[in-house]
C-alpha cells in the first residue's frame, strides 16, 4: 500500500467523512430500548454480531461483486432482492445515495453517472455497491475498500452507542480495539466474489430495527 492510499484510507474511514451512516444505528437503538443491549459488554457483542453476521456475509460480498467495472447493477439488484426488511433496505439505499452524492460532489464522473441512475429509480443504489464504485474511483485497492467498509460499519455503530448513552468515549474505543483482531481475521479470509450467496442472521437487531410506533427516535433504524 502506498502512502497516498494509506492517507486516502484514513480519510474515508474517518467518522467526519460524510459516508451516510450518521442517521442509522443498524438496529442498536431499538435493541437498547428493548433491553437487549444496555451496557458496554452487550454493545460489543452487538457490534460483533453485525460485522460477522451481516457485514461479512452480505455487504462485503455485494461490494466485492460490484467491484469489477460494469458489474454494479447486477450486484445492486441482488442486494435489493436479499433485503427483505423494509427499514434496513431503505437505510442501505439512503446511505448509498449519500455516499454517491458525496463522491459526485467531489468530481468523480463515473460515480455521477451511477448516481443519476439511482435518482431516476433505474437501480436501488445500496450502500455496498456505492462503496465499491466510490472507493474504486478514489483509487483504493479492493482490500483497502473492504477495510474502510468494515471500519465504517463498526465505528458507525460505536458512534450510535455513544449518542444513545450506552457507552462513553473510552468505552467505544475499548469496543473498537477489542474487535480489531476479529475484523482483521475476517479481512484475511476472502469470501466468494459472487453476490448470489448472500445470507445474514442478526435476529435481535432485525426485529428491533423494524419497530416504528414506540415514540420519538434518534435514528432511522
Amino acid at each position: 500500500m502506498t502512502v497516498s492510499e494509506v492517507l486516502m484510507t484514513l480519510r474515508l474511514g474517518d467518522s467526519a467523512f460524510p459516508s451516510g451512516g450518521f442517521a442509522f444505528s443498524s438496529g442498536l437503538e431499538g435493541s437498547y430500548r428493548d433491553g437487549f443491549v444496555t451496557d458496554e459488554s452487550g454493545m460489543k457483542e452487538f457490534v460483533r454480531e453485525q460485522v460477522i453476521g451481516r457485514w461479512n456475509t452480505v455487504d462485503r460480498r455485494v461490494l466485492r461483486a460490484a467491484w469489477p467495472h460494469g458489474s454494479a447493477e447486477v450486484a445492486d439488484r441482488r442486494c435489493e432482492a436479499h433485503s427483505t426488511m423494509s427499514v434496513l433496505r431503505e437505510a442501505s439505499r439512503r446511505a448509498g445515495a449519500a455516499v454517491l452524492g458525496t463522491f459526485a460532489a467531489l468530481g468523480h464522473e463515473d460515480v455521477s453517472d451511477y448516481r443519476r441512475s439511482v435518482l431516476s429509480g433505474a437501480v436501488p443504489g445500496h450502500l455496498p455497491v456505492a462503496q465499491a464504485l466510490c472507493f474504486r474511483a478514489a483509487g483504493l485497492s479492493l482490500a483497502s475498500a473492504e477495510t474502510v467498509s468494515a471500519w465504517q460499519a463498526v465505528s458507525g455503530i460505536a458512534g450510535a452507542g455513544l449518542r444513545l448513552g450506552i457507552v462513553g468515549h473510552l468505552g467505544a474505543q475499548r469496543i473498537l480495539a477489542d474487535l480489531e483482531p476479529a475484523i482483521a481475521h475476517l479481512l484475511t479470509d476472502r469470501p466468494p466474489a459472487d453476490a448470489a450467496n448472500l445470507h445474514s442472521f442478526t435476529a435481535f437487531a432485525d426485529i428491533s430495527a423494524q419497530r416504528r410506533s414506540d415514540g420519538a427516535r434518534l435514528f432511522a433504524n
